[in-house]
């Protein structure tokens, strides 16, 4: 899964944030919590620097530009193209699935599968599906390929990608100090693809995932205007730039300049459509909570406001699962299933679990004997920090 610090109410707060973050704090993953009214603050703050439409709107390119510079990405790097590797079709019902990498970097590769709807006709939306922290499978698991073919059979044009480190993307490590820039940058190249595909229509851009997938969701929300929709899934909660957590999640200064946390960088989806998803356990039938335990309290009252004051209040809604564990489960799928309906145009479906096929990991593989990874694409962190770096106008 993913390391954050996690925190409970602190009082104190206009009534417009409800009681934030105090009392204990509970440990997640093995990290040892500590009060930290600094979010708190922070929140404060932010929310000090806007009354008006316009005054949100100044704060959310600050927001933009802040997160940028942060993972190096400012201002955004010259494209070069993708050179899409497509392969290894197959058809289920209703939906078909092929192995695909895009050379994001020169030399280097964002590996997924592309799911695609049979029997529909006219430009599809299209939604990306980014993988969180699930071992050992990732993108591979069942739950997410249950999701990307329901979504496709109702519809989208789906991707599903990992994380820089896992499965068969594994130039460098998810340790590579880079990896956060390297997501953001494979998520912003992921919606550069499915615009240029003949079937999707670009004016309908989804993103959904959860865990560290959740994190991705409201990291290129934030920062793609493209992005139609979003629905982050058990992600969001308070933590920051000076929190522990995972290297794609904290391991560079996104969060530092200006100073901000996961809570209003999920509000810079704003006014889009957003739906967040919360639970209150860490796992089905475990005593232990998930970070996003008190989010209807905590963390929701804030991005509402925003809402409120970007003019619509309506667009955003927290579902929470108090009873359900930090997963991706039916209940979750559902969620999303009819909030990408009602806002991408996807035609409602029940899942039926009959028509969709669980792969196995091999199958899913871009790289393999018959498809091997090319002659030029790079290894290791220092020939990915010189591909990195050749994309900055700075060289630097």
């Amino acid at each position: 899964m993913f390391m954050h610090v996690s925190t409970r109410r602190l009082p104190g707060l206009a009534v417009w944030l409800g009681a934030l973050l105090l009392a204990s704090l509970s440990s997640f993953a093995g990290v040892a919590t500590a009060q930290d009214p600094r979010i708190v603050k922070q929140l404060e703050n932010s929310r000090a620097r806007f009354k008006t439409a316009k005054d949100w709107q100044d704060r959310r390119a600050a927001l933009r530009e802040g997160f940028l510079r942060g993972a190096r990405l400012w201002p955004l790097p010259e494209k070069a193209p993708l050179n899409p590797i497509v392969h290894s079709k197959r058809e289920y019902g209703g939906y078909t699935v092929e192995n695909v990498a895009l050379e994001t970097l020169p030399g280097f590769y964002c590996t997924g599968n592309l799911y695609r709807p049979v029997g529909y006709a006219g430009l599809r939306p299209a939604i990306l599906c980014p993988q969180g922290h699930f071992r050992p499978l990732g993108r591979m698991r069942e739950e997410h390929q249950i999701r990307c073919a329901h979504l496709a059979r109702m519809g989208a044009v789906v991707f599903s990608y990992s994380m820089v480190g896992w499965q068969d993307s594994k130039q460098t490590t998810h340790e590579d100090p880079l990896c956060l820039a390297l997501q953001t940058w494979n998520s912003i190249r992921v919606v550069d693809f499915l615009c240029g595909l003949a079937e999707v229509d670009a004016k309908r851009i989804g993103v959904t995932g959860a865990s560290g997938g959740g994190t991705q969701t409201f990291f290129l929300a934030a920062v793609e205007d493209r992005i139609t929709a979003s629905a982050p899934a058990v992600i969001v909660y308070p933590w920051s730039w000076f929190s522990a957590g995972c290297n794609c999640e904290t391991g560079m200064p996104v969060m530092r300049d200006p100073e901000t946390n996961a809570i209003e960088l999920a509000a810079v989806a704003a006014p889009r459509p957003q739906l967040i998803l919360s639970c209150g356990l860490l796992a089905a039938g475990a005593k232990a909570k998930d970070p996003t335990h008190d989010f209807p309290t905590v963390g929701f009252p804030f991005i509402k406001e925003v809402y409120r004051i970007a003019g619509y209040p309506e667009r955003v809604r927290n579902l929470h699962f108090a009873g359900e564990g930090h997963d991706y489960g039916p209940g979750k799928r559902k969620a999303v299933y009819a909030f990408f309906a009602e806002h991408l145009g996807l035609k409602l479906l029940d899942e039926d679990l009959s028509k969709i096929r669980t792969e196995k990991p091999e199958l899913m593989e871009v790289w393999s004997a018959k498809h091997p990874l090319p002659k030029h694409a790079i290894k290791g962190k220092e020939e990915v920090a010189k591909a990195f770096a050749k994309l900055r106008k700075d060289g630097k």
